[in-house]
Formats: C-alpha cells, structure tokens, sequence
C-alpha cells in the first residue's frame, strides 16, 4: 500500500502553535488552570453557548495507575473549569474501548456515569452512538471516514490522551486519541493493512482537536499502545497545546522517543498543524528541562527476549521502525529465540564494538547506509514487507521453528477441501489460510505453540469489539483454538482441528 499523501498539498503560510510544559507537582486544578492560562484561558477556545465533546483515552479499559488510560480526576477537574470560566452549551464525553461492549460497564464501575451527572455532562458511548459518513478528498487510506456524528458537529473538540509510547505508531498523544473514534470494523482493517498512521491523518481532516490535553503524570513506556500495560513511567508532566501535532511532537521529545512519526509529517503536510519545533511557541517549562527519558518499544522487546534480540535505531522513521517493533513485540519468549541478533534501522552512524555484535545482523529499510549492507542480512524497502523480515528470521535460524514444522506437516497430512475454513499460525507467523478463509472475526483459526500468546490476546481484543459491533454471540472460543505450551504434537493439533471443524460444520448446518 502507498503510504505517502497521493498529491503533495501546496506550501502553506504557517501560523505558530503554543504549548504549555508544567509539572504534576501540587493541586491538580490549579495546574490545569495554569496550563490554560498560559493559551489564552479556556473561554479563548469555549465561547458562550458552544458545544463541547472531551475525549479521554479509555483504550483496554484499563486502570490510571498503569499510566495507559486517563485519570477521571482530570476531567473533573476540567469540567470544573470550565463551567467556571466559560458558558458552555451541551458538554458531551465520550470514548469508545474497541473491546466488545465493555465501554458502559467501565462507564459505571469506574464512576464516569456519576461524573457525568454531576457535572451536567452527557456522556457518550460510541458503540451505541449514531455515526456519520465523511469523504475525504485525496484520502491517505479512508475515502470515507466513518466517524461519531457527535465529535464532528461539536463546536469545540479537546482531546484528553496519556504520555505514552506506541509499538504501531511510535508515540501516541492527542492525534493517535482520534483513532477511538473509529468504529471496530474499520481498526481491524486499518491495523490489518499496516494502515493506521495514513488514518489518522484522514481522521484528523475531517475532525481534529481544537485543544489538547496530555496527562502525563504517569505515563507509559515500552511497547505499551493498546495490548501492553506493565511499563508505567512517573515523569510529573502536563503538556497541553493549542495544536494537537505539535503536541505530540513535543511529547516525543519530552519522552527522549525518535521524532520521526510519519502521521504527524503527514499532518503537517497537510497543514493540520506543526511538526516543526520553530514554529512551536513554548510555555511553562523549556523542552530540555521537561525531558524524561522513557524506554523504547525496541527496549522492551530486548527486555522481554533477554536481550538475545536488540534492536539499534539509527533516526529511522516510524514507518520500518513500527512495522519492525510491531512484528517483533510478539516474541514474549526468549527460549524461542535460537540467535541472538541485531536489528538495524535507519540513516544514521552504527557506533558499536565488534565484540558486541550479536550473532545474527539484519538491517532493515532503504535508509541503511551502503557501508552497513554487508555486516549481514540487509532487508531493503520503505517501508520494508512484514514477510521479509519473517524469511530473514527463517534464513538465518533465528527463530524456533519447531511448531512451524509441524503445522506444515499437519497441512501436508489434509486437503485442501478440509483445511477450506481454516487459518493456521505457528511460530508467529501465518502457515495457512484456507480459501474460504477471510482474516475476519468470525473466521475460525488455529494458533499452535507458547509464542503465540501475544497474538492470541491482541486477537481476542479485536475480536470481541467486533462481535459488540456487529451483534454477534458467538463464543470466541469456538472459533479460535490455541495450543499453548512448546511442545506441541501433532495429536494436539489433530485435536484442537477437530473441535474446530465441528463447531464449523455446526454452523453450516443452521445456516
């Protein structure tokens, strides 16, 4: 797929952005007001009798100490404001899990239903939302983005995200907080074609934040995104801008993350916003002393596989270091690692010891310098194809290959008519899909072997969301069975086969 904008838009006279940088340190209320303060106050982006929809980021819903999701008390906190500093019209807060109707039960057990009413809110669940339909003209991805009418006829929109990293995209902030307002359907796909970052930018031309607020109190490191919440970071930060891609620019600076992030280049193409720090007016805090260093996607997938894969980013863009970390943040098993490799990424010097070389070198994207090539397996492309990584991996041993031996032995054992139905993945990549077989929800799938654990929790979430969506009751279970342990054999797999088979043959018969 082409990832970059089909037509170059033409150069723009640029307006400055401002964001405010502070710290967590006291009352919580009066620093959101200094931060507001610092743009203007909040009645310069809240006139009297506007419309007002607040989007947290709610994603997994998960709890705010993981630093994943947003704290509650800030929105009361903002909401307190702003019915004390301006004369708002209808105020609505909404989000959206992507989990399978877990939206309002996390609404009422974590107390924003009670927030809500007492603040004369209306509170918004996506999934049971009435949608619209937005053509984008010279779309990246979405000709048409499907979005909540509610977001796009609001008056004023303040996206409220969390400081965090993001194994897909790089870093997620106030932009990356609009792709909750997608429908389930419409991620599966977009997470399916490698085509999240060229969304967001759709996203955002038709509706993009006027105000944004990052709460990074806590934030989170590592892989985190939406499928990993055991890395939270306590950086003390609140940044809050009046221009949602220079907020997120900042916040990979303040997080010591590569910059590179295609999605907000894109956006700036665009004239969305600034990607360019001189054009960014800075309050509070200067970008060095807001600086906490949080640890990489790549980081934690060393963590997680004992070191024995490190990956090296030279300033790569997002593009071959997400498609990278995001293949590679399924390896949660380092004894299924045989190799110990490296894997490099983009233009700049390799300053590393001979002696400290792994075994394995795989070098990865156009941008590699020519005198790097031959250190070892050089994966050219921009961005690179998710399967040549893989075939390098195979190619030079580095992965356990013990369960992907054995499903192609099961394939070889049945025809093609039987496995029709049937997606098989072992060792962390697809071995087969039968022909009646879609990659969709409600298709039936085979996971064979212990490293697929990730892909099965990551599916699972998917999933569900889907099945809320389109109101289908169907047991995941019985369309997904994963054998989980490393020594798989094959009467586990004619097993697990079998019960699948009944439950699709079930399913033909009652029509």
């Amino acid at each position: 797929m082409d990832s970059t904008p089909r037509k170059k838009p033409e150069l723009r006279i640029r307006k400055f952005s401002n964001v405010y940088i502070g710290t967590g340190n006291g009352l919580l209320k009066k620093n959101i007001k200094r931060s507001t303060d610092a743009l203007g106050g909040l009645a310069h982006f809240i006139k009297p009798g506007q419309s007002v929809f607040i989007k947290p980021n709610l994603t997994a819903t998960q709890e705010a100490i993981t630093g994943g999701v947003t704290d509650i008390d800030f929105v009361k906190k903002l909401l307190e404001l702003i019915r004390e500093e301006c004369e708002p019209g209808h105020i609505m807060v909404g989000e959206n899990t992507g989990q399978g109707g877990q939206m309002a039960k996390y609404f009422h057990s974590h107390g924003w239903d009670v927030m809500c009413e007492e603040y004369g809110a209306e509170l918004v669940d996506f999934e049971q939302d009435e949608w619209g339909e937005y053509p984008v003209e010279n779309a990246m991805v979405l000709d048409v983005v499907r979005l909540p009418k509610k977001v796009v006829e609001a008056d004023v929109f303040i996206s409220l995200g969390v400081l965090k990293n993001h194994d897909t995209v790089c870093v997620t902030g106030g932009i990356k907080n609009s792709f909750g307002l997608v429908s389930m359907l419409d991620r599966r796909e977009l997470h399916r074609m490698h085509g999240i970052e060229q969304s967001l930018v759709d996203i955002a031309r038709v509706r993009k934040p006027d105000l944004t607020f990052i709460d990074g109190r806590i934030g989170m490191e590592g892989i985190a995104g939406g499928s990993r919440f055991d890395h939270p970071r306590y950086a003390n930060r609140i940044i809050v801008g009046d221009d949602a891609v220079a907020v997120d620019v900042v916040c990979a600076h303040v997080m010591e993350q590569n910059p590179r992030v295609c999605y907000l280049e894109w956006c700036d193409e665009y004239g969305l916003g600034n990607a360019n720090l001189d054009y960014v007016n800075f309050r509070g805090m200067s970008l060095e002393e807001a600086k906490v260093r949080f640890m990489s996607p790549g980081e934690q997938i060393a963590e997680v596989t004992d070191d024995r894969i490190h990956m090296h980013d030279l300033g790569a863009c997002s593009r071959c270091i997400s498609l990278t970390q995001g293949t590679l943040g399924r390896f949660s098993d380092p004894s299924t690692i045989n190799r110990e490799t490296d894997i490099v990424y983009g233009p700049g010097e390799w300053k590393i010891d001979e002696k400290d070389r792994k075994e394995v070198c795989i070098l990865v994207g156009d941008c590699i310098q020519e005198k790097y090539r031959n250190m070892g397996t050089w994966i050219p492309g921009c961005p690179i194809a998710e399967d040549r990584l893989f075939r390098a991996f195979h190619e030079e041993n580095v992965l356990c290959h013990k369960c992907e031996t054995l499903a192609r032995e099961f394939v070889a054992r049945h025809t093609d008519e039987e496995l029709a139905f049937l997606r098989i993945l072992a060792s962390n990549q697809s071995i087969y899909r039968g022909r009646d077989n879609h990659s969709e929800a409600t298709d039936h799938v085979l996971l064979i072997g212990r490293c697929m654990i990730e892909y099965w929790h990551n599916h699972r979430n998917r999933t569900m969301g889907e099945f809320r969506e389109r109101g289908i009751t169907t047991d995941f279970n019985d369309l997904v069975c994963h054998i989980n342990c490393h020594d798989v054999t094959m009467e586990q797999v004619e097993e697990a086969f079998r019960k699948l088979r009944a439950h699709y043959e079930a399913e033909k018969k009652e029509g």
